[in-house]
């Protein structure tokens, strides 16, 4: 039996800004967002902004992040929600609602705080989690904005490395468009591998990239995602050239216009 499709609309902000988020945090944030999603759907946005502590029951955490079948799932989601506490959303050119202000850089945290109990009547245990001011507005307002629509599974939750998933979805961000020209350093901070690594150099970080590339080409509806042979100009200014869609006449490789598009204007708090 095919499984549902479960459809998260997602701030392009989130999708567009670099974080170091493993695997199953990234699963779980998504499963928090999809949460509030749904409920404000069903017109409950007053009760989730007046909450301060949103519960979620594990059964649905161990769903929605592929650990059905994991024995040690309680502690994935232990290390999860930790994650998501220590690991910050790194924004450029970021226009911040509560000041209508544009900062060249932003920083914030995904969790303020996380817990998790026996729900006594239930007998269910349920976390809790806390969310910053800010990231909690971005999650409830999904539909006000930018935003891209993933499905979360079974096409998001197939793919198996943190790099894949990012790059899915960041990709579907800009499905619209034939190509992109994306420098390195931009890539290696949305993707958040430090730049001193191994992959400073271009032939190590263009192997990472093919790679995903070829998971995202055989789990997802991207049949024709490639990357571009590089020239030797490309190669030297250390820009990678992706294929997203050959149908499309729209292509982006301005520099400045790719940093202006990773954000999206905000009209309230």
């Amino acid at each position: 039996m095919k499984k549902k499709e479960i459809t998260l609309h997602k701030r392009n902000e989130m999708i567009r800004g670099g974080d170091k988020l493993s695997l199953h945090a990234k699963r779980c944030l998504n499963a928090i967002y999809y949460l509030i999603q749904t409920n404000v759907n069903n017109g409950k946005t007053e009760v989730i902004e007046k909450l301060d502590y949103i519960p979620i029951e594990f059964p649905y955490l161990r769903k929605m992040m592929g650990l059905e079948k994991v024995e040690s799932y309680i502690k994935e989601i232990e290390d999860a929600l930790t994650e998501l506490q220590e690991t910050t959303l790194q924004l450029n050119n970021f226009r911040n609602p509560k000041d209508n202000q544009v900062y060249q850089w932003y920083s914030m945290s995904f969790l303020a705080d996380a817990s998790w109990k026996l729900d006594e009547k239930s007998g269910k245990k349920v976390a809790y989690v806390e969310l910053p001011k800010l990231m909690k507005w971005l999650m409830i307002h999904s539909n006000d904005g930018n935003f891209t629509k993933l499905e979360l599974i079974p096409t998001l939750n197939k793919l198996r490395t943190k790099y894949a998933m990012k790059l899915y979805e960041f990709f579907k961000s800009f499905e619209k468009f034939r190509y992109i020209d994306l420098p390195q350093d931009y890539l290696l901070r949305i993707l958040g591998i430090d730049p001193t690594s191994t992959y400073k150099h271009y032939s190590k970080f263009l192997e990472l990239l093919q790679r995903q590339i070829k998971e995202l080409n055989k789990k997802t509806e991207f049949k024709d995602l490639k990357l571009v042979e590089p020239t030797k100009e490309m190669k030297k200014e250390k820009i990678y050239r992706f294929i997203i869609n050959p149908k499309a006449k729209r292509v982006l490789k301005d520099r400045k216009k790719i940093e202006e598009m990773t954000q999206s204007l905000f009209k309230r708090f």
